[in-house]
């Protein structure tokens, strides 16, 4: 099964409860006075709301760090100590000090909060790229950046379909990135240069200070943030009212606050980046991109790439930013080199998952690219055209096993997903168990493997790869899924009815976890409800000694639920 159909399977039912109106408004109470004003003629439209609030509403969408200037002192650094390449100004790279960071626990505390808060938000709002290999690859670089900079790790990552250029960054350490960014830029240097410039407004404090007027811009930001999702989501001229009314706020005197912070974002971010073990002299590259991209979207009347827009990139910056990567040494062809087949197989994963890319374009750049070539068998099986797969993956088994090995595991992975489309489950997973045993940190494999497993009618082990992801990372809706799928396969397939019971009480419950972490609070309280239902109906039987432990895990996630649904930052 394909991951866009096994995705539809879960995701259909879902996007038909969705109400835009309701998350828009809701977004739009906590940015917006006119929210509650009295409207003759019934409810006003979500689209038209958001019209007529965009430039009011939107003001800190301009920039992604519009507050505290004065943080710098939070910027005592430990010593810059990566020998290879030792800046020539010393002084210039201080990474912030990880052990203080300057937030009391509860300022902390109130960060992870709104950072759990924009996760529920954004998810299950706008169209996502779920794909676990692209996300890992993504997710690796992400946390290396982020290591450098800050003792928590991200609390999550959102990888965004849009063809637009955007990143963004929010409070708790949530970091978003558009696929377009990634078909924007020319390597994984440069890309690790957007994130990098996001993973310094965090570790900057860049989103809060102690003002009181502070944190209501920092509530208008995010606020706005899901205002402009939610506006693309609704309707294409809702979207346009949002970027003018950004844009004409960049006029407004708080954009100081802005531009200090962005250099401060770009200069840091140069300094993770080099830690990281990255090219810093990318930044300055992807920012030419941007300034070229900008000045082509002017001349024609177009409106600015999403990233120009919430980052405003000057001439200053630009030149600043070049200036000082040239204070690092210039790398080695070897060095320039180290990512580039990574991220070939990147770009072109990116390209053949988001339907962007045809059949004429993939077999023109297969000839040259072997991203190109992966993606064009995965596009073959996609389109049940398995001969040419096969024979495309024939001539890809010939190559030396050294070159072959640096295509894994997304070789197999590939291999692996063109036998799930011919229904041989099993197959699939003696294939994905042999890279899994190699690499069994990696998420991406115990997702593929599992719901080979699954389909396989080995739910149990499947179950046993899960579990891990979600004690480790509560948000990923892909394992909850998958889990859910799971349990649902053993309620189906077990010979034990006491098995079977348990097996859909605990579906239900990782569905509510699913819903929880989309937002969808009354379907996720629905469904605990549903489970607890039938766990008590378990206290007189056999199977009461399971049934107290399941039932008091139930009772927990109800309060989970309600605590998040009450939550208003």
């Amino acid at each position: 099964m394909s991951h866009s159909n096994r995705q539809s399977m879960l995701d259909r039912a879902t996007m038909k409860q969705l109400n835009t109106d309701k998350i828009a408004k809701r977004t739009l109470k906590v940015i917006s006075p006119f929210y509650t004003q009295k409207r003759m003629g019934g409810a006003i439209s979500v689209v038209r709301a958001l019209k007529l609030v965009a430039s009011a509403t939107l003001l800190a969408v301009t920039t992604a760090a519009n507050s505290n200037d004065g943080n710098n002192s939070n910027s005592q650094a430990a010593p810059f100590a990566y020998n290879s390449w030792q800046s020539q100004n010393p002084e210039e790279l201080s990474l912030p000090n990880l052990r203080g960071q300057g937030l009391s626990f509860a300022e902390q505390y109130q960060n992870k909060l709104l950072g759990e808060w924009s996760l529920r938000n954004v998810n299950g709002r706008i169209k996502m790229e779920h794909d676990p290999w692209i996300h890992e690859t993504v997710k690796d670089m992400t946390w290396r950046l982020n290591a450098q900079a800050r003792q928590q790790a991200p609390m999550g990552l959102v990888i965004i379909d849009s063809p637009s250029i955007n990143a963004f960054a929010a409070p708790g350490g949530v970091i978003g990135l558009n696929t377009g960014t990634i078909l924007a830029a020319s390597s994984m240097d440069e890309l690790a240069s957007v994130v990098a410039h996001e993973v310094a407004h965090i570790s900057q404090h860049h989103y809060e200070n102690g003002a009181d007027e502070r944190k209501k811009a920092l509530l208008m930001q995010i606020g706005g943030m899901l205002a402009a999702i939610a506006a693309s989501a609704v309707d294409s001229d809702a979207a346009a009212a949002v970027m003018m009314g950004s844009q004409t706020a960049t006029m407004n005197s708080s954009m100081a606050f802005s531009r200090s912070n962005e250099r401060e974002a770009d200069r840091v971010g140069m300094q993770i980046m080099t830690q990281a073990g990255y090219d810093p002299r990318a930044m300055p590259r992807f920012f030419a991109t941007m300034n070229q991209q900008s000045q082509l979207n002017q001349v024609e009347n177009r409106f600015l790439p999403s990233f120009v827009r919430s980052h405003p990139l000057s001439n200053e910056r630009l030149s600043e930013s070049q200036s000082r990567a040239q204070h690092y040494p210039s790398l080695s062809l070897n060095q320039q080199q180290r990512y580039q087949t990574l991220f070939d197989l990147l770009y072109w994963r990116v390209q053949s998952t988001g339907q962007h890319a045809s059949e004429t374009v993939l077999t023109t750049a297969a000839k040259n690219s072997v991203g190109a070539k992966l993606a064009l068998m995965h596009w073959y099986g996609e389109q049940q055209r398995f001969e040419d797969a096969e024979e495309m993956l024939a001539e890809i088994k010939a190559w030396p096993a050294a070159r072959r090995q640096g295509l894994e595991p997304l070789l197999s992975i590939t291999h692996s997903q063109i036998l799930s489309e011919q229904g041989k489950w099993a197959q699939a997973a003696d294939i994905l168990e042999s890279q899994q045993r190699l690499y069994p940190e990696r998420r991406d494999l115990r997702l593929y493997l599992a719901e080979a497993l699954t389909n396989s009618n080995q739910p149990v082990k499947a179950q046993a790869l899960l579990k891990p992801l979600t004690e480790q990372q509560p948000s990923d809706r892909y394992a909850w899924q998958s889990l859910q799928l799971a349990n649902e396969k053993l309620a189906k397939t077990t010979a034990s009815p006491e098995l079977a019971k348990i097996a859909t009480i605990n579906a239900l419950r990782y569905r509510s976890h699913d819903q929880l972490w989309s937002g969808r609070f009354d379907h996720a309280l629905t469904s605990l409800t549903q489970a607890k239902q039938l766990t008590e109906k378990l206290q007189n039987t056999a199977q009461a000694s399971s049934a107290r432990p399941l039932l008091a895990n139930i009772n927990a996630e109800i309060k989970a639920v309600k605590t998040a649904k009450d939550f208003e930052p």
